[in-house]
């Protein structure tokens, strides 16, 4: 008899697991892509401005061993959203018994992307930001700075932070919601130079394919978190930083920061420090020096976004969230 697939929406994630649980299961996932226990081919990328469209979505597929599962993230960005109401991400996350085939469930993929990159970005600032930081950085007042802070709430005690957008209204906006939300005190700023200059962590998460931070105002010591699509730090600074640490190369140099470069031939794997997995496991240290101008560019692996999941599904069949339906 074939078994049914669990069905689970954006709020049903929240009430089968917590942030603690996902910052944790994003932190296992990186010591364990140093083994043989994933599978993770590379990314499919739909770019649809050829067609017009202002969107672009993704195929992530994997395997993970130690959870015995498999599954596909799909999942976009669409620009036009905002204008209708809708979120800019949107997704699906299909999770399936790698024996028989069956779908056993399929999940919003959006609050789960959303949570896992905010959780990513705070392993890689834990791993590589200099000691005793104390201040961040927002570049951009979205969804993602906002996943990311609370998730550095969870790591760090008490953070000075900063935020910068082209928009003056999401600034006060973020204020307000994080302020209330998770009682640090954040600081808006004119423009991003008065955000970024003297900041330990600088964390970018926009929508922009231009340079929003100079490399002048990256001091000595300070670790720069790119997390948007395009190239967010001025090309001066990806250049000559100490240290360029990535979640995977094959991706990064096709998409996010590094991919002009890359494309140019100005920037190579060779000119790659390490991968985030060789930093958590320990492999290769995150930080040599407290002066060390590092950047870490993720563009988001569907490994973590499967593993979050298959916990969120587990949880979810013991505490009896979510409809069931039987695809066969």
């Amino acid at each position: 008899m074939s078994r049914k697939a669990k069905l689970l929406s954006y709020h049903d994630i929240d009430k089968c697991i917590s942030r603690a649980e996902i910052l944790n299961t994003v932190e296992v996932v990186f010591k364990e892509q140093n083994g043989n226990n994933l599978i993770i081919p590379p990314k499919l990328h739909l770019d649809m401005s050829g067609a017009g469209k202002k969107s672009w979505l993704n195929a992530l597929p994997c395997y993970v061993g130690f959870q015995d599962i498999a599954g596909l993230k799909w999942v976009g960005g669409f620009d036009d959203n905002k204008n209708k109401g809708l979120p800019y991400i949107m997704g699906l996350i299909i999770l399936a018994d790698p024996d028989t085939g069956e779908f056993v469930a399929v999940i919003d993929g959006a609050n789960i992307t959303n949570q896992r990159t905010g959780a990513t970005a705070a392993v890689t600032i834990k791993h590589t930001a200099c000691q005793g930081v104390k201040t961040v950085a927002f570049i951009g007042a979205g969804v993602q700075n906002r996943m990311t802070m609370r998730f550095l709430h969870i790591v760090y005690d008490d953070l000075e932070i900063r935020v910068s957008d082209i928009n003056p209204a999401a600034c006060q906006a973020f204020k307000l919601e994080m302020e209330s939300e998770l009682g640090w005190e954040v600081k808006v700023m004119d423009d991003n130079s008065q955000a970024a200059q003297g900041a330990d962590v600088i964390v970018t998460a926009t929508q922009a394919d231009a340079a929003l931070v100079m490399d002048d105002w990256v001091k000595p010591g300070a670790t720069a978190v790119s997390l948007g699509s395009y190239q967010e730090f001025d090309e001066q600074f990806v250049l000559t930083a100490d240290k360029i640490i990535v979640d995977d190369w094959a991706q990064c140099s096709h998409r996010g920061e590094l991919k002009k470069l890359a494309e140019r031939g100005s920037i190579d794997e060779k000119n790659i420090y390490a991968h985030m997995s060789e930093i958590v496991a320990g492999l290769k240290p995150g930080r040599t020096s407290q002066n060390e101008r590092i950047l870490t560019h993720l563009v988001g692996l569907g490994v973590h976004d499967i593993a979050v999941s298959y916990k969120a599904w587990k949880q979810a069949e013991k505490l009896g969230i979510g409809k069931e339906f039987s695809f066969i």
